[in-house]
């Protein structure tokens, strides 16, 4: 192999394996997520047992009885962990955070028109604001 084309094949050496490294955190779940394979994406994040979504800073409501009970149980499914009069079950099955009193079933939030609407009148306003 001639000096030009080793030094072509680096980058790509090191692309595969940055690649090949990234397929492992993509597909990674740990093992305590398997319980609640059925239901909906929208609650298998780290803020389904966590405040962050990094994982880190500590347990929510729900993390905390789920450690305690160790298990998903029915007692646990039938507890409302965040206060928000929906129990642990009827949150998850609508997609929603047990763990989060401001995330419960029926609740609506802003959908991308509202948001980008807002987000518009904000800039008017500060555009406005500058004359």
């Amino acid at each position: 192999m001639k000096k030009g084309d080793k030094m072509r094949a680096i980058p790509i050496l090191l692309l595969i394996i940055t690649l090949s490294g990234l397929v492992g955190i993509v597909d990674a779940r740990p093992e305590y997520m398997k319980p609640f394979k059925d239901f909906d994406d929208k609650v298998k994040k780290c803020t389904l047992c966590h405040v962050q979504s990094s994982g880190y800073g500590g347990l929510n409501p729900f993390g905390k009885d789920f450690a305690e009970l160790k298990a998903l149980t029915p007692e646990l499914m039938q507890l409302d962990s965040d206060s928000d009069r929906y129990s642990n079950i009827e949150e998850l099955r609508a997609g929603t955070m047990p763990g989060d009193p401001s995330s419960y079933p029926g609740k609506q939030t802003p959908g991308f028109e509202g948001v980008f609407g807002l987000t518009a009148l904000m800039g008017l306003a500060a555009l406005r604001g500058k004359r």
